[in-house]
């Protein structure tokens, strides 16, 4: 018992007409500049992640060369 595409449509239509094209706009606009930022803030967090496991990997590489 869930919506189907015309109650769909119909709500659609009654946001389109309360809100109008200019805020709806702007609230799409809002939403994907967050949704940017929100993934950039993940990215951010994975070139972290590899920025320290890098410099631990080399100290191992440079004690291996120094042992042989």
């Amino acid at each position: 018992m869930g919506f189907g595409p015309l109650e769909l449509m119909i709500v659609l239509f009654l946001v389109f007409l309360l809100l109008g094209p200019k805020r709806i706009a702007g609230l799409l606009k809002a939403s994907g500049r967050g949704l940017y930022d929100f993934t950039e803030s993940l990215g951010r967090g994975k070139k972290d992640m590899k920025e320290k496991e890098i410099p631990e990997e080399d100290a191992e590489e440079k004690k291996r060369i120094e042992r042989k």
